[in-house]
């Protein structure tokens, strides 16, 4: 392109609402798979654990039973060790079903968490939008608010503060007719898609680690199908139980 070759003209105030856009759904994508991922592994919890807490009480048996008739050490720290896993998968099931009290309760939040929390709702709550765009971009970026509150997170709130505000510093100056108004804007749709890679990384680990490939990775998709497969996974479980309950009868002579 030479000095006379014509340059398209491309409204800045455009490219950042496209990436105010593209920042928002995948927030609201975020805040869904989270959700989603709540539901699930209670689901998961209250199916599986209990399940978990019977096979792990057999195997304790079954060890205690094998320590028993060989006097081995070797067998008798197996059988310690089964006991100990098998306590530790009750107390889980126990927690899970509500027949035990949780051994720890969760902190609440700090003051300086209130305070921070306090000062961003005051700032950015939907209502204050000044359109249904400006309302969205607020309902999001609250929902992230809301979620770093809900885990204490100071250190995210206080990023989630300076990034509201540098936001808003942009935004302020994005009407004005100055030289540097360009770089203004050029200054927030970087911004934008700072925020757009920070979610999409986010979202990449809630739906990649944990239970979430299980939910979000595997075919077919959705939380519907994903029950399903807990399903499965209890029928397993439940056919290992009956087999090692047979092997437990062998070895103690009981009907199982």
């Amino acid at each position: 392109m030479t000095a006379a070759d014509p340059v398209a003209w491309a409204d800045p105030e455009l490219s950042r609402l496209q990436a105010d856009l593209a920042a928002v759904a995948e927030e609201l994508a975020l805040a869904e798979a989270r959700a989603l991922l709540r539901v699930f592994t209670q689901a998961h919890d209250r199916l599986l654990a209990p399940l978990h807490a019977e096979l792990d009480e057999i195997e304790a048996r079954i060890a205690e039973a094998c320590a028993a008739a060989s006097g081995q050490p070797d067998d008798v720290r197996d059988a310690q060790k089964a006991r100990v896993r098998a306590r530790e998968s009750a107390a889980s099931a126990g927690n899970v079903t509500g027949q035990a009290a949780p051994a720890t309760r969760p902190e609440p939040p700090s003051a300086e968490a209130k305070a921070l929390y306090r000062a961003l709702a005051r700032r950015c709550h939907p209502d204050l939008g000044n359109d249904d765009a400006d309302r969205e971009r607020r309902r999001a970026f609250m929902i992230r608010v809301n979620d770093a509150y809900a885990q204490g997170d100071v250190d995210l709130l206080r990023l989630l503060a300076a990034e509201w505000d540098g936001d808003a510093a942009v935004a302020a100056s994005a009407d004005d007719s100055s030289p540097d108004r360009l770089s203004r804007l050029r200054s927030m749709v970087a911004a934008a898609r700072g925020r757009l890679a920070r979610v999409r990384a986010e979202l990449a680990d809630v739906t990649g680690s944990g239970l979430g490939p299980l939910l979000f990775t595997e075919r077919p998709p959705g939380l519907e199908a994903a029950l399903g497969r807990l399903d499965a996974l209890a029928g397993q479980l439940r056919s290992r139980i009956e087999e090692r309950r047979r092997v437990l009868a062998d070895l103690t002579g009981a009907r199982p």
